[in-house]
């Protein structure tokens, strides 16, 4: 693969872009986050049933993002420019790394490995890759403070039953 993006790749990007915006992509990239990110196992096995109402979206932002990293494996598209167009199959991978191996295990050997393969061989990737994982994690600590603060004081203002008084 040449060093410097050409006009294909540009295009490409383009044309990726653009096949993102199909409503129906569209729903299946945003279930990752509202549904799947930071899901259980339970769910993550749940929503690769069949019959879950959400499989078919599953499969399909899972399979595009695989189809897009694979033309860069293979020297179809620049890395760089991937990068730089389709940040969103690294938030994938993260929403889904802490399930991969048990996907893998349980019938689906090839699961994300595109996407992983650029994340582990592209170093700006990969910081790409540590840079959500750690926005993640910040997001989760913040979301876990905020419950507890709103606990804390939930229980704090409730009134606690009034004595009997004596007579």
């Amino acid at each position: 693969m040449a060093d410097t993006p050409n006009f294909d790749d540009a295009n490409f990007a383009l044309r990726l872009y653009e096949l993102r915006r199909e409503p129906e992509l569209r729903k299946a990239r945003a279930m990752i986050g509202n549904l799947l990110d930071g899901a259980s196992w339970e769910t993550i096995q749940a929503v690769r049933d069949y019959g879950h109402k959400e499989n078919a979206h599953f499969r399909q932002v899972t399979s595009y993002w695989e189809m897009a990293a694979s033309f860069v494996n293979r020297g179809i598209f620049h890395p760089d420019v991937f990068l730089d167009t389709c940040g969103e199959a690294f938030y994938t991978y993260c929403a889904l790394k802490p399930h991969i191996a048990k996907i893998r295990e349980s019938g689906a050997p090839r699961f994300l490995l595109q996407v992983e393969k650029i994340a582990l061989d592209h170093p700006a990737c990969r910081e790409r890759v540590e840079a959500i994982e750690k926005g993640m994690a910040a997001y989760r600590a913040k979301e876990a403070a905020d419950a507890l603060a709103k606990q804390t004081a939930k229980s704090k203002g409730a009134k606690k039953p009034a004595k009997a008084k004596r007579r």
